[in-house]
């Protein structure tokens, strides 16, 4: 067993801090350790947003970025009714149209999240896994559940999780939460 995988429900792991649920009372701060995957694809903790809810255990999450579009005439940001209404008769063979990406305000937000030149400008998912627990893991912990969400290693011992009833699905047994006052999460 690496650790407990679920924190007391009277708390909430943000970006900001462990805090008392539904309150503004920050109990501590968070430690994060981001894998060298998501720093080598531009995901860092900025990435996140203020308030940013992690959840408890490991949470799956996924986002998809469809960036806008429109056709204009090459040199300008009108369409080609626009320029036609604009500059009036004009010999189409001598127009060039190109698409145009629209940088709206959500676009222009989500590409912050990203450093410098790595956001994909295409439609694109990003899944990202992360993992919270009660305190710090050893390194060779992170090294293996990075193996698990990143490699798609097997688990060790797998037999012991396999579900009779269901081959090639995996149940971990529940266990009773484990109350520490001042753990500090982990991020990954």
């Amino acid at each position: 067993m690496l650790g407990e995988l679920e924190h007391d429900p009277a708390v909430q792991y943000r970006k900001e801090g462990v805090f008392a649920s539904n309150s503004k009372e920050m109990l501590y701060p968070v430690e994060y350790r981001m894998s060298d995957l998501c720093l080598r694809d531009g995901i860092t903790w900025d990435w996140f947003r203020e308030n940013w809810p992690f959840g408890n255990g490991i949470t799956s999450h996924s986002t998809s970025a469809c960036p806008e579009y429109k056709t204009v005439v090459r040199g300008t940001d009108l369409s080609l009714d626009e320029f036609l209404a604009e500059y009036g008769t004009t010999r189409l063979a001598e127009l060039e149209l190109e698409q145009m990406h629209i940088r709206h305000e959500g676009w222009e937000k989500y590409e912050a999240r990203w450093l410098p030149g790595t956001c994909p400008q295409e439609n694109h998912v990003v899944h990202l896994t992360w993992i919270v627990t009660t305190h710090k893991l050893p390194d060779f912990a992170y090294e293996r559940i990075r193996a698990l969400i990143e490699d798609g290693a097997e688990p060790l011992q797998s037999e012991i999780y396999i579900r009779p009833e269901e081959p090639g699905k995996y149940l971990s047994t529940r266990r009773p939460l484990r109350k520490e006052k001042y753990a500090v999460p982990q991020h990954s």
